[in-house]
């Protein structure tokens, strides 16, 4: 990921930081969602690339209560919060700096999840070489993206993550595809979510949308969900 592991918090006010859980709530709750309807056994391991402060790994923690849990996040002070947020599963949660998925086991980890990280990361294939490696068989990864290159509000926000020191990567969905193929997955797609509320203060928000239509758009049809699956794994894959 391209962060620097110094940085006290991954914007330059740690106040958006802080406002992450709360404004990810709904996306990380339709996501659990899918895994829960989803999952074929009860997962032994979770891992979260790229887990900020741990707000959705503690959610999954509280939904799969026997999982080990595994965060990745190069940002030293994000992973002291997540450790603090994860203090009460401490006998079961460890937390993992830059590099840190090169350290877990081959065939371990049996759900992965990665919520909005891919447009920080500059090599795709690389990525998806190390989910393969690192996935169980029968294991399932799930990565959601809205920061690409179809979205039309891409560009405003990765102006503003380049104002705060932030380097991004224009990645298109289909970028994702391939290189999930590539690295001998399926990879299955659509979007996070299709209904329900959303909350947005136009007076106060720090990644505004120009219009309604636009909001709805991003909500509803640019928010994707990628799952990740061997394809010996998915007997609905053709071999």
């Amino acid at each position: 990921m391209s962060v620097d592991d110094q940085r006290k918090s991954f914007f330059a006010d740690p106040e958006l930081d802080s406002s992450l859980p709360e404004a990810n709530s709904v996306f990380w709750a339709a996501l659990v969602a899918h895994i829960e309807r989803e999952i074929r056994v009860a997962p032994a391991i979770i891992l979260d690339l790229g887990c900020h402060s741990g707000g959705l790994l503690a959610l999954l923690g509280e939904r799969f209560p026997g999982a080990r849990l595994i965060g990745v996040e190069p940002i030293a002070a994000l992973r002291a919060l997540a450790e603090t947020r994860l203090s009460a599963d401490a006998g079961r949660a460890s937390l993992l700096g830059e590099g840190g998925l090169a350290k877990v086991p081959k065939s371990s980890v049996d759900a992965l999840v990665c919520h909005e990280v891919l447009y920080l990361m500059p090599d795709l294939a690389s990525v998806m070489d190390d989910v393969a490696r690192v996935l169980a068989p029968g294991g399932s990864g799930w990565m959601v993206l809205g920061c690409h290159s179809e979205n039309p509000v891409w560009p405003s926000w990765k102006a503003q993550l380049a104002a705060d020191g932030v380097k991004t990567y224009d990645h298109h969905p289909f970028d994702v595809l391939a290189a999930a193929a590539k690295a001998g997955l399926t990879a299955d797609v659509q979007p996070l979510r299709r209904s329900g509320w959303i909350r947005y203060d136009p007076t106060a928000a720090a990644f505004s949308f120009p219009s309604a239509a636009s909001m709805f758009e991003h909500h509803y049809r640019h928010k994707l969900l990628f799952r990740l699956r061997f394809v010996d794994d998915d007997p609905a894959f053709p071999s």
